[in-house]
């Protein structure tokens, strides 16, 4: 990986990190008038942001490296972060289409029940 496409990257990273942060904090605030367990999702979406700027922050470091070879250790931090947080949201995608099946058989479940004892 060359340090310009590295450049870019460190820049999306710290604007996308940052837009997370700020999407979870809010939804944290949101969710706290859904009693604690509401800002759950909240919380982990900051906690991908911070991964985010955290795998930023190890790319900053390479690029600021004077030598042209990429140091092993930060790129090992670097890929690290980026790996918990692709997980992480790889799990939450998982968990969102599994509640998106149950939320689809439970609605044709109540729209067939509501057929068969539908009063005239």
């Amino acid at each position: 990986m060359n340090k310009e496409t590295l450049k870019q990257l460190s820049a999306w990273m710290g604007f996308v990190g940052i837009m997370t942060i700020i999407a979870g904090v809010f939804s944290a605030i949101a969710g706290l008038f859904a009693f604690i367990i509401g800002a759950v999702p909240g919380v982990i979406t900051i906690i991908l942001g911070i991964k985010l700027r955290n795998a930023k922050l190890n790319a900053d470091t390479m690029i600021a490296a004077a030598v042209d070879e990429l140091d092993i250790t930060q790129f090992n931090l670097f890929t690290a972060n980026l790996n918990t947080y692709f997980k992480i949201q790889g799990i939450l995608i998982i968990i969102g289409l599994v509640f998106a099946v149950i939320g689809i058989v439970i609605g044709i479940i109540a729209g067939a029940s509501f057929l068969m004892y539908r009063v005239f």
